[in-house]
């Protein structure tokens, strides 16, 4: 055992001379016409991302058909060519195997640029995969190995990753930090891509902030560098963000031509998810417009489109538009039948997550079961070769005993750290997959729930609806206090029918984010103006708590405390104006409903069951509700959520 040890440190220390010698002779090496036409072809396939991924593709499997008999170095440059290809097409299991494998192969080269292209390429694959801790850890790597060799294209791009990662998790001051690091580095390179992204990404910023004219010019700025250096699908980015700014400021024509543009360059470079990402955007345009034949249109070629390449997020983002669409026409069938399809799809997706987690575990695990056949390898090799020279005096067997006790302590201490790892990696993946299968029961469960509400009580009201209507006006009632008493009965029965929707809209999700509260808020008031039409409303919410996640139950009571200040100063108040508001507060919720009518004195009003209502289903969900009036000055209303 002593024997064997001493052999591998020696033959260790030979390679690591060996080693230094031969890199010094790779230094006045110059490189052989293969390796010269490798090069060029890389820079020639790193040039063409965001502008040909086809072409990307022949570059990329020319280049592995050369680097079969070359050094580790070369064969990475073949694998991150194709990282490069898989990265455009969002093939994220073949692009993060060919990542991985090369840096695998560059773990004794000195050639930083590639080293920068590789991690790189790995924080983008896990940023794609939504695991944000790892593509923080990927691309600070890049980022200080690009700071090393001093190249600021590199480290402008490294900043620009950054940007849209921080964008991604919805923090957007340090979005906002690392694009103006990016623009910064990048003031004379205006025309590389890592620019575009970076000024792409503060667009997409800023009209999240609602700085609409602010993203509108960088847009324009955007355009206009791509049609220098000639590349459509960066130019795709930018047309479609022009659309969506216009498209929520209600300027619905623009936004049209826009999303057409899109479509225009999507379909020249056959890129079929664009296409169909594009032809939802035209069906979420045509909502907007109301225009209902073109809703199911659009949505139908999207979904076509994505099935052709088993695009599933397209197939989802189509699928919830339907469903979106028909609830609010009250078409409950499609609307149903459209959900199975949307939980289908969802289910398919969840499984390729799992897929892909499993291959990249299996992928982890094969490189460190090579690393340890490489160390046995050597083992065995530095004890033949040991054998033949056998002329050490005593002092170097001693000193080389010591030397070994360490490293093989270090490598068992290394084997054991890596073996728990590996236990740590397979119990966080069956943790995961367990997460999701009990979400997947909980999720089925509650459309189970919803389904029977809406396919039994729903159909129910529905009937008591059309019953009194037939006894009201079949019958040929003259007396008018019947026909006032079956009215109000039709009223509340479809008030029912509506709260009823609203309770199954609040069942169907885990959680709520204020975007989605938004949009139902907006439907409602949307709704309360055309039954009031002289009334004018005003809604207002902080940019900041579009991605605010807070449970159904909460949603579910303070979108009806909204819903009933609204009612009643429609009912009671004679007001000229309502406005709802909502901001964000240190750590809370404010929400104020106000409306300029006639008001009332606190003191003498019986407040009644509505008002009592309100209060009790804030302070259920921990918040807090103040109610001030003053007569012919009118009523605020003041929610604060925790």
């Amino acid at each position: 055992m002593i024997r064997n040890s001493i052999a591998f440190v020696l033959i260790v220390m030979l390679l690591v001379s060996c080693q230094k010698k031969n890199e010094e002779k790779k230094e006045s090496i110059e490189h052989t016409k293969n390796q010269k036409q490798i090069i060029e072809w890389f820079r020639i396939a790193k040039s063409l991302r965001n502008k040909n991924h086809f072409l990307i593709k022949n570059y990329a499997d020319s280049i592995q058909s050369l680097t079969t008999n070359e050094t580790g170095e070369f064969r990475a440059i073949g694998h991150i060519a194709q990282g490069i290809y898989y990265n455009s097409i969002n093939n994220d299991s073949l692009s993060f195997k060919n990542y991985n494998t090369s840096i695998n192969l560059l773990k004794n080269s000195k050639t930083d640029s590639l080293f920068v292209s590789a991690y790189a390429g790995l924080g983008n694959y896990y940023k794609h995969t939504g695991d944000y801790e790892k593509s923080l850890k990927n691309l600070l790597t890049a980022l200080k190995i690009a700071e090393k060799i001093k190249d600021s294209v590199m480290i402008g791009g490294m900043y620009a990753n950054l940007g849209q990662l921080y964008l991604q998790k919805d923090e957007l001051d340090q979005a906002k930090n690392q694009l103006l690091n990016a623009t910064k580095y990048l003031k004379d390179h205006k025309t590389s891509p890592h620019y575009l992204i970076a000024i792409h990404t503060m667009a997409n910023l800023q009209g999240m902030s609602g700085n609409i004219d602010e993203a509108l010019k960088i847009d324009e700025e955007g355009l206009k560098l791509c049609e220098q250096i000639k590349s459509d699908n960066l130019k795709v980015t930018f047309l479609d963000n022009k659309a969506n700014c216009f498209m929520f400021t209600n300027r619905l024509d623009s936004a049209r031509y826009y999303f057409n543009e899109c479509l225009k360059l999507d379909l020249i470079h056959k890129n079929e998810k664009q296409i169909s990402d594009s032809y939802a955007n035209l069906a979420q345009l045509s909502i907007f417009s109301k225009n209902p034949s073109d809703v199911i249109s659009f949505a139908a070629k999207s979904i076509s489109t994505a099935e052709k390449v088993n695009y599933n997020p397209g197939i989802l983002k189509a699928y919830k538009l339907l469903i979106d669409f028909y609830r609010e026409k009250s078409d409950f069938k499609n609307a149903y039948e459209y959900t199975e399809k949307y939980t289908k799809v969802y289910k398919n997706l969840i499984n390729e997550r799992k897929e892909i987690a499993a291959a990249e575990f299996k992928t982890i695990y094969e490189t460190e079961k090579k690393e340890k056949e490489l160390l046995i390898s050597k083992n065995k090799i530095a004890e033949s070769e040991l054998q033949i020279k056998k002329k050490n005096t005593q002092f170097q067997i001693l000193s080389l005993v010591s030397l070994a006790l360490i490293v093989i302590g270090y490598l068992i201490y290394r084997q054991q750290k890596l073996k728990n790892k590996q236990q740590e990696q397979e119990f966080q993946l069956k943790s995961a997959i367990k997460e999701i299968e009990t979400q997947n029961q909980l999720h089925e469960q509650r459309l189970s729930i919803s389904r029977d509400l809406h396919d039994n009580i729903g159909a129910q009201l529905t009937f008591v609806i059309s019953s009194v209507d037939n006894l009201k006006y079949g019958n040929q009632i003259s007396d008018n206090k019947i026909v006032n008493q079956l009215t109000k009965i039709s009223d509340f029965t479809k008030s029912t029918i509506i709260e009823l929707r609203d309770t199954i809209w609040a069942m169907n999700k885990n959680e709520f984010s204020f975007d989605d509260l938004r949009s139902r808020i907006f439907n409602f008031i949307e709704k309360a103006k055309s039954a009031q039409e002289e009334v004018l409303f005003r809604f207002n919410v902080d940019h900041q708590l579009n991605d605010k996640k807070f449970t159904s139950l909460v949603g579910i009571n303070v979108y009806r405390t909204i819903q009933e200040a609204i009612n009643n100063a429609m009912k009671y108040a004679e007001a000229a104006t309502i406005t709802v508001e909502v901001q964000k507060i240190n750590n809370q919720i404010k929400i104020t409903i106000q409306d300029d009518g006639k008001g009332f004195n606190l003191d003498s009003a019986d407040l009644g069951n509505g008002i009592q209502n309100m209060k009790k289903r804030i302070e259920d969900v921990g918040g807090s509700f103040d109610l001030k009036s003053e007569i012919d000055k009118g009523t605020t209303i003041t929610l604060l959520i925790n």
